[in-house]
């Protein structure tokens, strides 16, 4: 077949862009049988290359990255070596030249496109020595295609992944640029990383590769300069541009897993920038902060009062209420300090950021041991203050988990909780959690996660309270386990207060402590300014409140 192709080269120009790409097409798919034949195409393609005009370059690129892809194919297939002789490696330097060169300075972007998306795949094929004097030349030109839409954006940046492997971890000589040569390639990729980021469906199709093929870039460089580039995205952490941020922190995210070892001198580093941002207003930054904590955390660089800090930052944002998304103002005034961002972000960003950071709190509560350590049982602060209150049903989903892996491993809760002073008393968290109990159609199941989380707690309570709630608590959950049924009962909220009071009233006879009782009542007072007085939980509290005495 190829010599029958071979002879058409002679024929008219006008066919010539078919038969590349039949040619290119072949390779593809036989790449075994077209690499020993690319010196007779390379024969014939080379004396025509100077005279292909913009229209066809795309063409004639696309198939230097076929043969280029194929050799490679080949010699991961072959048992033996690349057959190439040094005629085929000066017809390949030549053209890596063109491309350089000429190419790449087209005005025309598909043909800049095309050629760097080939010069891709021949850097490994061309000598280390026109390598390093083509590099000045090359960078810019993938750097600048790195900016455009998201499919040149994508084939720029996986060249340029190409072209930082072959000159920094090539195993034929050092790297052919230090670390302050390639700052110019950090600065310009960082911001695009946090482009490339998004959440929406939009970037999800169309951004994640790019986003991937970014990361690869700054993985092989921190491969090749693992402190300095370490040193280099703390720095853009403390820079007053938040795209330079949310890219360092994404960053910093990505690579912290690849290059745990090289890192592990720079942990307190890393904690002190993750603490200096916590309090950030940027919406984006918050983001890649809450992702960036799981990462930590799960690879042991978070402990004692910074992960406490760390554990807060979660909660605060997983109590993003639906409310709150609903409102532009709470929007505007909570999570914005840089107003020319403010266009930037949707109220879709504010319910990603929560689904982001409940998420991560129950990966920190289920899969990892160390961080158990640090929740019990400091989360149990985070239930009555106001603040936290959209995050409650989280929280009891968390404390479910780590009272479950306590009992499993025969640890009793009350060992730590009497230990920390600070920590609520079992009345405070009662009358808390009983009036939150309210609303039975309330996002993330709140009353079913409060009930099942109080039967969990039971050995912070008196132990007839303990036992009659094992009892009681199945019913309660079998009258809230379905909201669609609920909804059709127009006395469903009517019918679970009184339960609620009931619940209660019978709690306090099985308990039969007058002491305990005493102190129950003095933490529902305390607890009014939790609530709004037109708040339904407040009526729902005096009830309580009302129903003790």
């Amino acid at each position: 077949m190829m010599e029958e192709i071979f002879l058409h080269f002679s024929g008219p120009t006008s066919a010539l862009p078919t038969l590349l790409q039949i040619l290119a097409d072949f390779a593809s798919a036989e790449a075994l049988q077209f690499t020993p034949r690319l010196k007779d195409v390379l024969l014939r393609v080379l004396p025509i290359l100077g005279s292909v005009r913009d229209g066809q370059r795309p063409v004639f690129a696309n198939a230097f990255k076929c043969w280029c892809q194929a050799a490679w194919q080949y010699l991961g297939d072959a048992p033996s070596e690349l057959p190439f002789d040094s005629d085929v490696m000066s017809f390949m330097n030549s053209v890596f030249e063109l491309l350089i060169k000429v190419w790449t300075g087209s005005r025309d972007l598909k043909v800049r496109s095309s050629s760097v998306e080939a010069l891709g795949e021949m850097v490994d094929l061309v000598t280390r020595s026109q390598l390093k004097s083509a590099l000045p030349r090359i960078i810019p030109t993938m750097l600048d295609l790195c900016r455009k839409d998201q499919e040149v954006a994508f084939v720029a940046s996986h060249s340029l992944h190409n072209l930082l492997n072959a000159s920094l971890l090539s195993e034929s000589g050092p790297p052919l640029l230090d670390f302050e040569e390639l700052t110019v390639i950090l600065i310009t990729l960082l911001p695009l990383v946090s482009v490339n980021n998004g959440k929406d469906e939009h970037y999800v199709s169309k951004g994640l590769k790019t986003y991937n093929e970014l990361q690869h870039c700054f993985l092989v460089i921190g491969l090749a300069y693992p402190e300095d580039l370490c040193m280099f995205l703390l720095n853009k952490c403390k820079s007053k541009d938040e795209a330079s941020i949310v890219g360092a922190l994404s960053t910093i995210k990505h690579l912290l897993p690849r290059l745990l070892e090289s890192w592990h001198t720079k942990q307190a580093s890393l904690v002190e920038i993750v603490k200096s941002l916590l309090e950030h207003q940027s919406l984006g930054i918050r983001m890649a902060l809450a992702e960036l904590i799981v990462v930590m955390a799960s690879h042991c660089y978070l402990s004692g009062q910074p992960a406490e800090l760390a554990v807060e930052f979660l909660v605060r944002h997983s109590a993003i209420t639906d409310d709150d998304l609903n409102d532009l103002g709470t929007l505007k005034n909570e999570y914005f300090q840089d107003k020319r961002f403010e266009m930037k972000v949707s109220l879709a960003g504010l319910s990603e950021l929560r689904a982001v950071c409940e998420k991560g709190l129950l990966l920190l509560a289920i899969t990892i041991p160390e961080m158990q350590l640090v929740l019990w049982p400091f989360i149990l602060k985070l239930i009555i203050p106001k603040k936290y209150t959209g995050a409650v049903a989280t929280v009891c989903k968390c404390i479910t988990e780590l009272c479950r892996h306590k009992l499993s491993h025969m640890n009793p809760l009350y060992t730590e909780f009497n230990a920390s002073n600070d920590t609520p008393n079992p009345e405070d968290l009662f009358a808390r959690l009983v009036v939150l109990m309210h609303n039975p159609l309330a996002r993330g199941q709140l009353a079913t996660q409060i009930l099942t989380v109080l039967c969990y707690l039971g050995p912070l309570f008196p132990r007839n309270l303990s036992l009659f709630w094992q009892d009681e608590v199945p019913k309660m959950k079998a009258y809230i386990s379905d909201p669609e049924d609920l909804k059709q009962d127009s006395t469903y909220q009517e019918i679970w207060d009184d339960m609620i009071i009931n619940f209660l009233a019978e709690s306090l006879d099985v308990v039969n402590d007058t002491e305990w009782v005493i102190s129950l009542g003095d933490a529902f007072a305390r607890q009014y300014d939790l609530y709004a007085i037109s708040d339904e939980h407040s009526a729902l509290l005096h009830r309580n409140a009302s129903s003790e005495g």
